[in-house]
């Protein structure tokens, strides 16, 4: 009978170690630190620091999507983006274009990222054919009609935030039930529309489960959900489906991937069969936001 159960776990374990899938992004998982958990700030700073470091490596990213806007008697207007973003060292950079419908196509946005600065954010009109950087106290502002700001834009530097380990708490994403690090997050930067952000961090995959949004006044305003999760090249995690809940206007926006690539050299072309290329610095200034490189 022991013979048999040895066996029998011996060919799980195999199993297991076969569906596991394989990383081929070239990028190794960090080994995970000997976290200090004497303090809640120091534990949760420590705790952001690993999942940021987690999800480092993948260079560059696409994706087609279909956001629907939400009113708060359910009323929906669909709208069609593509989103390119560079990654970098210094802070990432991104473009997100609107191609659909008529009267919006063609608005986009760019975020130049700084881990030790303000954020730089412009905005382009094809009606004006002009490019409008978004001042400091703008960035709090709805980014065309959407439940997310100039604010959200940006992906949330490490640096910039004072860490507070909250607590363990499973939480149910669209039926599922995940463990997670509940870490708050307070803005250390100016011109921010929130007091505090509470973060749900996956215990396992270090991916940010949810998000809660809390106003200057310290009331809950909107809640950001990630789903539908997608393993990019056996290493990174990205959601396919993105929703922003505000709790005080009941208004909605979703974003729903179509098309996704994560680092573009590890994908072919359909055209020459040969790697894509990677972005670079130039798609990603205030000449290529017009459409012009």
């Amino acid at each position: 009978m022991l013979r048999t159960l040895i066996i029998s776990l011996a060919i799980a374990s195999v199993a297991v170690a076969q569906d596991a899938p394989k990383n081929t992004s070239g990028v190794d998982v960090p080994t995970v630190p000997e976290f200090d958990k004497s303090k809640p700030e120091v534990y949760g700073r420590q705790l952001a620091d690993y999942a940021d470091l987690y999800d480092t490596g993948w260079y560059d990213s696409y994706a087609s999507s279909k956001m629907t806007l939400f009113s708060a008697t359910g009323d929906s207007v669909e709208r069609q983006t593509i989103q390119l973003i560079l990654e970098k060292s210094e802070g990432d950079k991104s473009i997100i274009r609107f191609r659909s419908p008529a009267e919006i196509k063609g608005v986009a946005a760019l975020t130049h990222e700084h881990p030790d600065a303000t954020d730089d954010n412009w905005l382009y009109l094809p009606a004006t054919k002009r490019v409008r950087r978004i001042s400091g106290a703008n960035k709090t502002a709805s980014f065309q009609g959407t439940e997310f700001t100039y604010e959200d834009l940006s992906n949330r530097i490490v640096a910039k935030y004072d860490w507070l380990f909250l607590g363990e708490e499973e939480v149910d994403v669209q039926g599922e039930k995940h463990k997670t690090y509940k870490l708050e997050a307070k803005p250390r930067y100016e011109n921010t529309g929130y007091s505090k952000l509470v973060i749900y961090v996956h215990q396992e995959h270090w991916r940010q489960e949810k998000i809660e949004f809390y106003d200057k006044a310290g009331r809950l305003l909107k809640i950001l959900t990630n789903d539908k999760w997608k393993l990019r090249h056996g290493r990174f995690w990205r959601p396919m489906r993105i929703s922003m809940d505000n709790l005080q206007t009941k208004k909605r926006t979703v974003i729903e991937s179509k098309a996704q690539l994560l680092n573009l050299k590890l994908y072919k072309s359909k055209k020459t069969g040969k790697a894509r290329k990677s972005m670079t610095d130039e798609q990603f200034t205030t000449r290529a936001l017009t459409g012009k490189r």
